[in-house]
C-alpha cells in the first residue's frame, strides 16, 4: 500500500476533472462536496470496521469512494480527522442546544440537557459512535486525536457558550472552563464505561449518571463531622 502522505493541492479535485465546475451554482458546488465528505466518512468506517485503523491507509479510503487520493486530502487531513468527520455537526449542535436554555438554569444541569439533545444521532448512528469509541480505545493516534482536537474544540465551544451564558470573561472568571472541563470528563468517562460494555448498556443513561455525579461532588468540599471536631 502507499504511504499516507498528503498530496499539495490548492485546486478543487472536481475542478480538475471539470472545467465547469467553477460555474456551478454555489449551493451546488457545496452539496457535492457534502456527498463526497459524507461518502469518505462512510467508506472509512466500513474500512477501519474490517481491517484496523492502522491498516488502513487514505489510499484505500479514496479508492473505496472512487476518489484520488488528492480528493481525500482536499476535505480531511488525516484518517483520524476522516473517523471523527461528523463531530462538527453535533458539536454546533450541542452549542445551540445549551443557548436555548432557560438563562437562570445551573451551568452544569444546561449542560447536560445540551447534551442529550444527541440522543437521536447517537440512537440513529450507533456503530459508528461505538466504532469511533473502540478504535479510540484500541489505537493511541486515534486516542490523541480524540483528546487534542475533538475533544478540545467541543470543550472550547463549551467555555465559549457558557462564558456568553454568564456574561463573563472566561480568562478573568474560571467557571466556564471548569463547567466546561467537568463535562467533557463526564462525557469521557460514559463512553469509556459504554465502550468496556461492548456497547450493551445505553450511552445516554450513562451520561446521565456521570451528571449525577458531577452534581453530588460539591459534597466531596463539605467537612466531615470528624473534621468539624478537630
Amino acid at each position: 500500500m502507499a504511504a499516507d502522505a498528503p498530496i499539495d493541492s490548492d485546486v478543487d479535485a472536481d475542478s480538475d476533472a471539470d472545467p465547469e465546475a467553477a460555474a456551478e451554482p454555489t449551493g451546488r458546488r457545496e452539496r457535492k462536496k457534502r456527498r463526497t465528505r459524507d461518502d469518505l466518512i462512510r467508506q472509512a468506517a466500513r474500512l477501519f470496521a474490517a481491517n484496523g485503523f492502522d491498516e488502513t491507509t487514505t489510499e484505500d479510503i479514496a479508492e473505496a469512494a472512487d476518489l484520488s487520493q488528492r480528493t481525500f486530502f482536499r476535505h480531511f487531513s488525516s484518517k483520524e480527522a476522516v473517523l471523527y468527520g461528523d463531530m462538527d455537526e453535533l458539536r454546533l449542535r450541542v452549542r445551540k442546544a445549551l443557548m436555548d436554555r432557560p438563562t437562570g438554569e445551573p451551568p452544569i444541569l444546561a449542560v447536560r440537557h445540551a447534551i442529550m439533545t444527541l440522543a437521536d444521532n447517537y440512537e440513529s448512528e450507533r456503530d459508528h459512535r461505538f466504532l469511533q469509541a473502540k478504535l479510540a480505545a484500541a489505537y493511541p493516534s486515534v486516542s490523541a486525536y480524540s483528546r487534542a482536537v475533538v475533544q478540545a474544540e467541543w470543550e472550547r465551544e463549551l467555555i465559549a457558550a457558557l462564558s456568553e451564558r454568564l456574561g463573563v470573561d472566561s480568562m478573568l472568571d474560571p467557571r466556564p472552563e471548569i463547567v466546561a472541563g467537568a463535562a467533557m470528563s463526564a462525557l469521557r468517562v460514559s463512553i469509556r464505561r459504554w465502550t468496556s460494555s461492548g456497547g450493551r448498556e445505553n450511552l445516554l443513561d450513562l451520561v446521565g449518571e456521570a451528571f449525577d455525579a458531577l452534581a453530588d461532588l460539591s459534597a466531596l468540599a463539605a467537612p466531615s463531622d470528624s473534621d468539624s471536631d478537630t
